[in-house]
């Protein structure tokens, strides 16, 4: 009888352990190969969705246009996203804004060849002391730049801050891998993409006419997430929040050297990119990230936002850009920290 009763108990445990991996909940996700994925593929690494209750699963896209526009053919539930396409999904009420994945301004560049006369003069406009350029230089030349993304805002912010609109310019829309290859086989006289497509255009010997923050765009990237998934799933989404977030705070604790080793292991796994260390660290740093009291000062109370301001220019942009959506404009509920505030 003693024996019946161990032999029970054990299979009792077996068959807890054999059921373990249930307990966690899928969580399908989507991400570019950028800094914000690094984020979830460590805490990944770590254990640290286990550890939530999530089971979290990584899709990879070629850019947020393409992110958003598979939302549905490929069931995710949370992405992080560039502020452009992200904002256009909101008017359709398709996706809603549930944090901050990071802030790319830096990352976001308009690169020329060297030889470029666009490089023979900064500053040509006063407000932007650090843009190279002028309308004479710029005007008539070909620029290729992925549609419907942060790099097409920079684009026209960039013209803007020369006196220059679209109509000035041949623009040839193209992914970032296309678009980076075609530029190294010398087709084009600008690129505007962002990293880590930006840092293999510097190696190459390309420069930097205007970053984001140069032309006055802040670019956020954003975590936005499925509203029908939020709605039958809030505290998967909060789960997965306090996890992202528990690597912000890694991150500003540790500091980008020591986490330099990860993100190069990062970049090869899921960028397919050899990144050095110094790579690495200057990623690392080019994206700054925001803690949960920083993400709730930044989302605002009582109508001042600093985020919201942000979306509203990007969301004026993203209408010039589709006239046939400026009557839409996203719900209040769409860019909101409920979540957040759940977690403080």
């Amino acid at each position: 009888m003693r024996f019946k009763t161990l032999f029970a108990v054990c299979a009792l445990f077996g068959s807890l352990f054999q059921s373990s991996p249930s307990l966690s909940e899928t969580l399908r996700t989507a991400w570019l190969g950028e800094h914000e994925a690094f984020l979830t593929w460590y805490a990944k690494e770590k254990g640290w969705d286990k550890e939530a209750g999530l089971d979290i699963i990584m899709l990879r896209f070629d850019s947020g246009k393409s992110l958003i526009e598979n939302v549905r053919a490929y069931d995710w539930a949370i992405a992080g996203c560039g502020a452009v396409p992200a904002m256009q999904a909101t008017m359709s009420d398709q996706v809603e804004v549930i944090a901050i994945a990071n802030d790319e301004s830096s990352a976001n560049m308009i690169l020329t060849r060297p030889d470029s006369p666009i490089l023979a003069e900064k500053g040509f406009n006063p407000d932007f002391p650090n843009v190279f350029g002028t309308p004479e230089s710029v005007k008539g030349k070909l620029i290729l730049c992925p549609k419907k993304t942060s790099a097409r805002y920079l684009l026209d912010k960039w013209l803007a801050a020369l006196g220059l609109e679209e109509k000035d310019v041949k623009i040839e829309e193209l992914e970032p891998t296309p678009a980076l290859g075609a530029f190294k086989n010398g087709y084009g006289d600008i690129l505007a993409v962002w990293s880590p497509f930006t840092r293999e255009a510097e190696t190459l010997g390309f420069k930097v006419a205007a970053h984001s923050q140069d032309c006055g765009a802040t670019q956020p990237v954003l975590l936005v997430a499925d509203r029908a998934f939020t709605e039958k799933n809030p505290d998967a989404v909060r789960a997965f929040l306090k996890v992202y977030l528990r690597v912000v705070d890694e991150i500003k604790a540790q500091g980008p050297e020591t986490l330099a080793p990860a993100y190069v292991r990062f970049a090869e796994a899921w960028m397919g990119k050899k990144f050095s260390e110094a790579d690495a660290i200057a990623e690392l740093r080019e994206h700054p990230v925001f803690s949960l009291e920083e993400q709730l000062a930044l989302f605002g109370e009582d109508g001042e936002s600093p985020l919201k301001a942000w979306l509203a220019e990007i969301a004026a942009f993203s209408e010039k850009m589709n006239p046939d959506t400026a009557h839409r404009h996203a719900t209040p509920e769409a860019v909101s920290d409920r979540f957040l505030k759940a977690l403080k």
